[in-house]
């Protein structure tokens, strides 16, 4: 008779200790973390004291950080899964690396940084400067809005490969993936009424290839 009731008492407390340990283990918070969204660095051109191409009554770095960039920073924040953010407006990246050695040389290595440009001169129609001798998928698709929204710029063909950019230099150097997006001429009319007719256009096509993400 104790040996039966010994034997219960044991089942029961062998019981009890399973789902002890099963309410601990389903009570403990879950390790798994959310894979980090990957950073987008976005620069407007120019600036702080600089003011970049001049033409059709306006300036560059004005244009750049006037109008394109509200755009840019309105469609930034409808991506999910990507980190988007622009560099301070009042400086000058260039001037921030080649001057005070800070700017692109305090980039963490694992952003993408994408720099925006307006030419001038004799030519029409924009371009995009690129990191490596063959244009990344990315590259691809900011070359497309500006064909479709600008026009391309008949002396590249959709890109250039250039290493005489010092900023651009220190990027490559430092492993760090960037493009730079010359939208169109600021001093040819053409250019400069088709990038203002399409700015929201350019803006969410921009976004959207930077970040590999659709919007609504």
């Amino acid at each position: 008779m104790k040996t039966l009731r010994f034997k219960k008492l044991a089942m029961m407390a062998v019981t009890f200790l399973a789902m002890l340990a099963l309410g601990l283990a389903t009570s403990q918070p879950s390790t798994v973390q959310a894979k980090a969204k990957h950073h987008y660095l976005l620069v407007m051109g120019h600036g702080a004291g600089d003011p970049g191409a001049r033409g059709n009554g306006t300036m560059e770095a004005t244009f750049m950080r006037k109008k394109l960039m509200p755009k840019l920073q309105e469609y930034a924040k409808e991506v999910k899964n990507s980190n988007v953010t622009i560099y301070n407006p009042k400086h000058d990246i260039v001037r921030d690396t080649l001057v005070y050695h800070k700017g692109s040389y305090k980039i963490k290595k694992s952003t993408t940084v994408i720099m925006f440009h307006l030419d001038a001169g004799s030519g029409r129609g924009g371009h995009v400067i690129i990191h490596k001798r063959k244009p990344t998928t990315r590259d691809k698709k900011m070359a497309k809005i500006i064909k479709k929204y600008v026009g391309l710029n008949p002396a590249y063909r959709s890109y250039s490969y250039r290493t005489n950019l010092k900023n651009c230099n220190v990027l490559r150097r430092r492993g760090i993936d960037y493009s730079l997006v010359e939208t169109g001429f600021i001093d040819r009319k053409t250019d400069y009424k088709r990038i203002n007719r399409n700015l929201d256009k350019i803006a969410k096509g921009y976004i959207e290839a930077i970040t590999n993400e659709k919007i609504k």
